[in-house]
């Protein structure tokens, strides 16, 4: 997304988060995750139970994984498809830097362009959210299959729908990048509407050193 995600972006975000979501922890994550084993661990029973710390860890890694790539929010919902099916997804949003000021159309032609690189085949779609350009992209994604003892043994990868929005600053130095994930393949497309609408919210507002985000 930029050639130096370590540099601060010169905005932070505003946005509202749907309701159904929970959020996770993006600071002292290992604290966090330390103090959740022993509550999940009483709360389960069997291979369950023996899933706990091996999921646990995922997390953590994953957490600190966004973390380290200006991830502002994440958060876990579970909501209702079209057709009465509960479905879980996670929410991700970061904010990073994209480089010098410039039209922000252009920063998100670049971007565009990166993604047909990617090992995801998006579907990749410029569209304009009132009087904003955003880059929607759609793609299912194919991952190691879990190895976890609550889970049947499988050498088939496991698949997650993926969508993804991105907004540029007016003065296109900094991207915010909204994700929405489920493994509820075929229920993902339902997620578009949220995505939008909560595109629709995000503002870029001053920013200190750090990414942050304002509620």
């Amino acid at each position: 997304m930029t050639d130096n995600p370590a540099r601060p972006p010169r905005y932070a975000v505003a946005v509202e988060i749907p309701p159904g979501y929970h959020e996770l922890p993006l600071t002292d994550i290992a604290t966090a995750i330390s103090a959740a084993e022993p509550l999940l661990s009483r709360r389960t029973a069997g291979e369950l139970r023996a899933s706990v710390p091996k999921t646990l860890g995922t997390l953590e890694f994953m957490l600190e994984a966004l973390a380290k790539r200006n991830a502002v929010y994440c958060g876990i919902g579970t909501h209702r498809s079209a057709d009465g099916h509960p479905v879980v997804s996670w929410l991700t949003i970061s904010c990073l830097d994209a480089g010098a000021p410039r039209n922000p159309r252009l920063t998100l032609a670049d971007i565009a362009q990166r993604k047909t690189r990617d090992e995801i085949s998006w579907r990749v779609e410029g569209v304009d959210v009132g009087e904003r350009p955003l880059l929607f992209s759609e793609g299912i994604g194919h991952y190691p299959a879990p190895d976890l003892p609550a889970l049947p043994k499988s050498d088939d990868a496991a698949r997650t729908h993926q969508m993804e929005a991105v907004i540029a600053s007016p003065d296109g130095t900094t991207v915010a990048v909204i994700e929405v994930t489920t493994a509820e393949v075929d229920r993902g497309p339902e997620f578009a509407p949220m995505l939008f609408g909560l595109a629709a919210t995000l503002e870029f507002v001053a920013s200190s050193t750090t990414s942050s985000l304002t509620l």
